[in-house]
């Protein structure tokens, strides 16, 4: 199974943003966060293959892959795939976006 976490952060400009992404598998643990750089284009964002394949694409069957954003300007954004349990804990992090100890974990996730 893999699970994914992604925290990106865009520039006032969108040209070019960078992207955070961890991603892990529940047999190996956590792996160490992995930086990609994305370009944003009149609203498409082109990504890596690295990160795709990250977010579950298969060059073998290149079959597209059902992504969903959440997000809690302006600090938390998470692209995660539709379905999965991280898109799952993105939507419920922006829908318990009122409580006080949930923006103290955004913040420790902002400054990362």
């Amino acid at each position: 199974m893999l699970l994914l976490r992604g925290l990106c952060r865009l520039p006032r400009h969108p040209s070019l943003a960078f992207c955070r992404c961890q991603s892990s598998t529940a047999r190996l643990g956590p792996a160490a966060p992995k930086e990609f750089k994305v370009v944003l284009d009149n609203d498409t964002l082109y990504i890596d293959q690295g990160l795709a394949e990250a977010l579950g694409w298969d060059r073998v069957k290149q079959d597209s892959v059902p992504l969903t954003l959440h997000g809690w300007g302006p600090t938390y954004f998470a692209i995660a795939r539709t379905g999965s349990d991280s898109e799952l804990l993105a939507r419920r992090t922006v829908e318990s976006g009122s409580d006080s100890n949930v923006q103290q974990v955004l913040e420790y996730l902002r400054d990362r």
